[in-house]
């Protein structure tokens, strides 16, 4: 009897020792999870795809650091100002990842990330009305410009030839085939050389520039020329030395 009370009394005492070893262990473990939290940041709300982080978009949290991801970004400076990625939002609660956000030069649907060297982003207001047929991006079109001359005699020719679309947008600038989009053009952006800007600032101030889809095959050599045989460009250099002249005298 004696010999049962005492072996189960080593019992008693083994199993409790186990307990205080597991109990202090995970004391420790937790100890360890608080002496390494990290500030991050996450999702204040349902972010939307394409959409520019505001300050007002993130909570900064502290969280064990061994919880962390691989490319986390974890400070505001890293996040505002990025735009999310296309394919998906950002859900409320979410840390930010480096691959779910863009700086706006870098996404790939961005006008400017889509010029080539020695091209800049021309930018026309249009409609439906003064479109020549439908424009779509990556499409090759022509400027034609409208003028009349001081003494009363219309212009007109074709000022660029091949200019390539790089974006059509609506009046709240958003493209196209944006689901919010109203669907009706109301800017066309050109990419243009960035030489021939003075040429299409001085029609648009003197006249109506107008863009038409043209049929001819893609010439990458060609692309956004001055169409020099026109006599709307020998207008210009006139208008535009005239400017010159005035302001220098």
């Amino acid at each position: 009897m004696k010999k049962e009370i005492i072996l189960k009394s080593i019992l008693v005492l083994v199993l409790t020792g186990i307990l205080v070893l597991v109990f202090c262990a995970a004391a420790n473990l937790r100890a360890e999870q608080i002496l390494n939290l990290q500030t991050t940041c996450i999702a204040a709300r349902d972010i939307p795809p394409r959409t520019k982080v505001k300050p007002e978009d993130i909570l900064e949290v502290q969280i064990p650091m061994e919880y962390l991801q691989d490319h986390t970004l974890n400070t505001k400076e890293d996040i505002i100002g990025k735009y999310t990625d296309i394919q998906g939002k950002i859900p409320a609660g979410s840390p930010f990842f480096e691959t779910m956000l863009k700086r706006e030069e870098d996404l790939p649907d961005n006008p400017t990330a889509q010029l080539k060297e020695g091209q800049s982003a021309y930018t026309l207001e249009t409609d439906l009305a003064r479109l020549g047929g439908t424009v779509i991006p990556g499409q090759r079109t022509d400027i034609y410009v409208t003028m009349t001359r001081r003494d009363g005699s219309p212009i007109s020719g074709c000022l660029i030839e091949n200019a390539r679309v790089i974006a059509v947008k609506d009046h709240k600038g958003l493209d196209l085939d944006d689901p919010q989009s109203t669907g009706t053009p109301y800017l066309a952006i050109l990419a243009v050389n960035r030489n021939d800007l003075p040429y299409l600032s001085a029609a648009e101030t003197a006249g109506e520039e107008r863009v038409f889809s043209n049929g001819r095959s893609y010439d990458s050599t060609k692309e956004a020329v001055m169409a020099d045989d026109t006599k709307i460009v020998e207008y210009l250099e006139q208008l535009m030395n005239q400017e010159s002249e005035s302001a220098v005298s």
